[in-house]
């Protein structure tokens, strides 16, 4: 009986670091299924949900911003667009036609 009190314990740990880690990388309907699975009331799996929401979007800003900034730091923008312009000839046309609306009514 400990053996499978044990067991028992062992795939829920799993579980719930799944859903932990899936929060980032799994898509909501995955989710929604894993955390179904818990048999949790309606009310809660949709809090869990709008939390995973929260915490996949944060992570991702967090990590978007950490990745542009490092970036960034290394990267002389003025050196890098003045050698672009160096090295590059740029014709820029830009055409804008205005015409009137025409009058369906």
């Amino acid at each position: 009986m400990a053996d499978d009190l044990q067991s028992k314990a062992t795939d829920f740990v799993k579980k719930i670091l799944s859903v932990g880690v899936g929060t980032i990388f799994l898509t909501e309907e995955a989710m929604r299924n894993m955390v179904t699975e818990f048999k949790l009331p309606k009310e809660l799996i949709n809090g869990i949900m709008q939390s995973a929401n929260n915490t996949r979007k944060e992570f991702l800003q967090t990590l978007s911003h950490e990745v542009f900034e490092n970036i960034l730091s290394k990267v002389d923008s003025a050196k890098l667009i003045q050698e672009f312009f160096e090295k590059n000839e740029v014709d820029l046309q830009i055409r804008i036609k205005v015409s009137p609306k025409s009058k369906s009514e």
